[in-house]
């Protein structure tokens, strides 16, 4: 038993390290050097190679899972890989909500990095995102607990910025106008981004809260 305990954790310090190895050097790699036509000693395609990553994402083992959504969130940013990782936004927003709900403050930090990327990806990321259940409350929290990390509340709360630019989202943001509201007025660090996102859902021309227009006008 304790021979088996020591090989496991053995291998799962191999992965954990090769894992931040990839982590490191993702914003230098293509997917498609899985489909390319060099000889290679790996004989995984771009969809298996995707997998595997949201096979980690699911783990339970912690450096995994962060490693994992850091890496998923640097890939996204090279245009070149969005046809493999555009498919499985859904359950990408699922897992990465979830680890927000974590209490360990490195996934939180490192599946808010994912979702602020994601949202800047196109309209249907915002859109799915929002959609997606406890996303908004989950990031809110990050702001009201707060995150250690400054950095981490600033890209929660550009996210949420993100979303209210969509008008097909601001139905279902509104609904939190009161906690936006709190934290403009309770939180002085931000404040300007909660001003623009009160001002987006309440004061847009032609919005069918125009009612409201002024009301959190700048």
């Amino acid at each position: 038993m304790t021979k088996r305990y020591i090989i496991l954790t053995e291998d799962e310090e191999l992965v954990t390290n090769a894992l931040e190895t990839v982590v490191n050097l993702a914003p230098l790699l293509d997917l498609r050097i899985f489909s390319s036509s060099k000889t290679s000693y790996i004989k995984i395609k771009e969809k298996r190679a995707v997998q595997a990553i949201m096979g980690m994402l699911g783990s339970t083992v912690k450096a995994w899972h962060c490693a994992a959504a850091e890496l998923l969130g640097r890939l996204i940013i090279n245009p070149d890989n969005e046809p493999f990782l555009l498919p499985i936004v859904p359950q990408l927003h699922k897992r990465l909500v979830d680890l927000v709900s974590f209490p360990a403050f490195d996934a939180q930090a490192a599946a808010v990095g994912a979702l602020y990327n994601l949202a800047e990806v196109n309209m249907d990321c915002r859109l799915k995102l929002a959609s997606e259940r406890w996303a908004i409350d989950r990031l809110l929290k990050v702001i009201k607990t707060p995150h250690p990390v400054p950095e981490i509340c600033r890209k929660a709360a550009m996210i949420l910025e993100s979303l209210v630019s969509e008008p097909q989202n601001r139905p279902l943001l509104l609904a939190y106008e009161s906690a936006f509201a709190e934290i403009l007025f309770s939180d002085g660090k931000y404040s300007d981004t909660f001003a623009r996102i009160l001002y987006e859902l309440t004061a847009r021309p032609n919005s069918k809260f125009s009612a409201a227009r002024g009301v959190w006008g700048m």
